[in-house]
Formats: structure tokens, C-alpha cells, sequence
């Protein structure tokens, strides 16, 4: 709404590392009318800024989803682990995990032969946060105690060069868990100094 004409760019800051796992974060604004709050809060996996810089985010449903993402890695890890992930290539795994959300016609040939998994899989593996990840495929899968984040671009404002390509990186849990949880105590310190519109 506002882009970087609204922000000083000084004020951007990356919590993680951006060439694995972070979280773009840049203040917002609070509308005085309703009292609700906006930012500039992307997800950052292998180097790529996963949606449009300049899209802001309503602070209490991103805040609520990353919290979710967080909690189930933190205390429910084993449900992004499966018995058919084994020795699976990425297109295999990330295929496996939208393959369970899919109606039959959905499938694709070149995929036939993986099994279709409960819808479980999907519902545990899948990301969604909210309209900044709206025009990526993203999933997690447990590998070897880590986070293994597979991702292709869907639609834009995915760059045009992206789009059906897959991309992947494996992240340690505990710095994933820690990088959320940064993210969420410094929104927390400055989402009310934000200026009023």
C-alpha cells in the first residue's frame, strides 16, 4: 500500500540468516480509525524473499499463523516426518505432500506411482501464512532432526524467472524455532510506536 516510499529503508531488518531461513520484517503502521496494525513481514527461504517487498501484512493474522508454525515445530515435529519420504527426491516429496490434498484427475502422470497419503500430510507439511505466501507452493518435511523447506513459485508476484521452478534448503529446527520466536518478541516491542494513519 505504502512500499518503500512509506519506510525508510535503514529500518529493514533481516532476523535469521537470509541465505537459509529468515524473516524479512520492516515497521509498520496502525490505522487510528480501527486500531489495527500492518508491517512488512515476509518469510526469506534459501535467499529468496517469498512474496512482493512491498506488500504489508494485517499484524494479528500473521502473527497468529507464524506463532502456529512455530508451536507445531517446536512440540509436534514428528508430524512433519512420514514413512514415504524416505529416499525421495525433492520433486517426489513435494509432489507426495500436495498429492494428498489432490482429486484423482489433479494427479500428475510423471507421479503416478507415488502413493496418495492421507490428507493429514498435507494439512501438517504444507505452509500457508497469509497473502504474502499466497503466490508460492511451500512445504516442510523432517530430515534427520532438521527442516527440510521446499518451495516453487505459483503465480505472481513470484518473479516470471521462478515460476514452476523448485527450490529447497535444509535449516536446523532449533534456529527456525529461534528466528520465529526473535521475530515475534521484537513485533511485539514495537508494533504499538507504530505511526498512526
Amino acid at each position: 500500500m505504502f512500499g518503500y516510499n512509506f519506510m525508510n529503508i535503514q529500518n529493514e531488518t533481516y532476523i535469521g540468516d537470509k541465505n537459509t531461513f529468515a524473516i524479512r520484517y520492516f515497521p509498520g503502521y496502525t490505522y487510528k480509525d480501527n486500531g489495527y496494525s500492518y508491517a512488512f513481514c515476509h518469510l526469506v527461504l534459501g535467499g529468496q524473499i517469498i512474496g512482493d517487498p512491498e506488500e504489508s501484512c494485517f499484524l494479528i493474522s500473521w502473527k497468529s499463523s507464524l506463532k502456529h508454525l512455530k508451536d507445531q515445530i517446536k512440540n509436534n515435529f514428528d508430524s512433519f516426518a512420514h514413512t514415504e519420504f524416505s529416499d525421495k527426491t525433492d520433486e517426489e516429496l513435494f509432489e507426495l505432500i500436495w498429492k494428498s490434498n489432490q482429486l484423482e484427475k489433479e494427479h500428475k502422470d510423471e507421479y503416478k506411482h507415488l502413493p496418495v497419503l492421507d490428507s493429514k500430510v498435507w494439512v501438517n507439511c504444507h505452509i500457508s501464512i497469509d497473502e504474502t505466501t499466497d503466490a508460492y507452493l511451500i512445504t516442510m518435511t523432517e530430515l534427520d532432526g532438521k527442516i527440510k523447506f521446499i518451495w516453487k513459485g505459483w503465480r505472481e508476484p513470484c518473479p516470471a524467472d521462478k515460476i514452476g521452478e523448485l527450490f529447497s534448503v535444509i535449516v536446523d529446527r532449533n534456529f527456525v524455532i529461534d528466528t520465529i520466536e526473535s521475530c515475534l518478541d521484537k513485533i511485539e516491542k514495537e508494533y504499538l510506536t507504530y505511526p498512526e494513519l
